[in-house]
């Protein structure tokens, strides 16, 4: 019952699978006449069949041969579903899983870049810069038609400020934020003795800050034109120009400004910076870096700390001080201006002392003094009334430390000064001197010289001739 090829045929296998082995030898020996029909039907016969019922027989067998082999293929089959079905749930677990790790992933991913984009932007255009400085901190708006007209630089954002100072935007940071107790310093600070008595608070800003404080002096307020009555800080104006201003007058009057520098404020600058063409976040940022809290040092737990006491305003010992003072005094300077003209009066101003000036007589100096009062009140400043001056010739008159009832000079008590000094050094030696003082004396010597040359020639060479020594020429 095998091919020729040893392999059984197919169709025998599946006959056998209908009648099953016996019924297909029996049929297969009929068909190849080992068996004769006769001899099958006997058989049936004696086992009480016929041959037509075998027939039938056969027939209903192969039919439910068949329709067992369905039955069994579609339990396999079902058997085969399960099996995939359990591979499907297994590749949508695992896809399940997959999808969860992938958002997981993209999740921290997109965390990630939004805590970048917030350390960028707080460090590119920060928003705080500590409490009472951050209220304007955006960067949107600005003038730059004005800027170029001001011929100021563009500044746009913070990160422009940085470039422009050559720092990195966390440095540029570090030096503006705005700090309460804190153990960071960028000012060295000390005091002198005012002439008029008392003691003049100095903050020198260290390195750092000093050299963003020159940027920003050199490169935006220089180029700023002043109110020609202002003449302190200004180059080639001294204070022998302004005295002789009010030279051989009638009545000269001063008025003086109590606490000049701390009176122009963070928001004062700001708003200067405002009115050049910057926006908000950049003006702060520029008045940041030149302003200051009056701080005091103190140590707890053995630790220094610097705390703040005041408004946070104009350092004295900043570069950038005695322009924005002018800057900001512009106004000032302007309605004091026109207030005086029509009055009468020459009016001039270095730096918080003001100074008027008639030539005619019977001028009515306290009208002036109250008009000027209540200008000086609605600009934000305040009269140091312990010091108003009003000197009438032929009694003496000065301004700025020097006579001027007829021309410029030296007043008695500083020529007694100097001539005292010089004598110290001639009789003494400069090294004793030097020692006593602390000081090379020979160069306070010379200061004290130039300082005569400056406001009176003939001065000079009295002194210069009784002290060959310190002749430079």
């Amino acid at each position: 019952m095998a091919s020729t090829d040893g392999v059984l045929d197919p169709r025998w296998r599946k006959r056998i699978e209908e009648v099953g082995k016996n019924a297909f030898e029996i049929e297969e020996m009929v068909r190849l006449g080992f068996l004769e029909a006769d001899e099958l039907e006997k058989r049936l016969n004696a086992n009480g069949l016929s041959f037509k019922d075998y027939q039938s027989a056969l027939a209903e067998l192969a039919e439910a041969s068949t329709s067992l082999t369905a039955t069994t293929r579609e339990i396999a089959a079902l058997g085969n579903v399960e099996a995939a079905l359990a591979a499907i749930r297994t590749r949508r677990i695992a896809r399940v899983k997959e999808e969860r790790e992938e958002r997981r992933v993209r999740k921290a991913a997109e965390r990630l870049a939004r805590v970048e984009a917030i350390r960028r932007q707080r460090l590119e255009a920060p928003t705080f810069l500590g409490l009472g400085v951050s209220n304007r901190l955006h960067y949107n708006g600005g003038n730059s038609e004005m800027l170029e007209q001001l011929g100021l630089p563009q500044l746009n954002s913070f990160s422009d400020i940085a470039s422009a100072l050559s720092l990195e935007p966390q440095h540029l940071q570090w030096l503006v934020y705005e700090r309460g107790d804190s153990q960071v310093d960028h000012y060295i600070r000390f005091t002198i003795p005012k002439r008029s008595g008392g003691t003049r608070l100095i903050s020198k800003p260290r390195p750092s800050l000093q050299r963003a404080q020159q940027w920003v002096q050199d490169t935006i307020l220089r180029s700023q034109p002043l109110h020609p009555a202002a003449m302190a800080f200004r180059p080639g104006v001294s204070i022998v120009d302004n005295a002789r201003l009010h030279s051989g007058a009638q009545v000269v009057v001063r008025l003086d400004l109590k606490d000049f520098f701390p009176t122009i404020t963070f928001a004062r600058v700001r708003g200067l910076f405002e009115s050049f063409g910057y926006n908000p976040g950049v003006a702060t940022v520029l008045s940041l870096l030149c302003t200051d809290s009056p701080r005091v040092i103190v140590s707890l737990d053995g630790h220094r700390h610097v705390v703040p006491v005041g408004e946070r305003a104009l350092p004295q010992g900043a570069c950038t001080s005695p322009a924005l003072a002018n800057l900001v005094s512009r106004s000032l300077d302007r309605r004091i201006k026109g207030y005086a003209d029509k009055a009468g009066w020459v009016y001039s101003r270095y730096a918080d002392d003001l100074v008027f000036s008639s030539k005619q007589e019977g001028v009515a100096p306290h009208r002036l003094i109250r008009g000027i009062s209540s200008v000086i009140a609605d600009e934000g400043f305040v009269v140091n009334g312990e010091k108003t001056r009003v000197m009438r010739a032929p009694n003496r008159q000065t301004v700025t430390g020097l006579l001027v009832n007829r021309d410029v000079g030296m007043t008695r008590k500083d020529i007694r000064r100097i001539r005292a000094f010089l004598h110290r050094c001639s009789s003494k030696g400069l090294a004793v001197v030097s020692a006593e003082i602390g000081k090379d004396a020979e160069s306070v010597a010379r200061g004290y010289l130039a300082y005569a040359r400056m406001v009176s020639v003939a001065t000079y060479d009295k002194l210069a001739e009784k002290h060959a020594w310190l002749r430079s020429d």
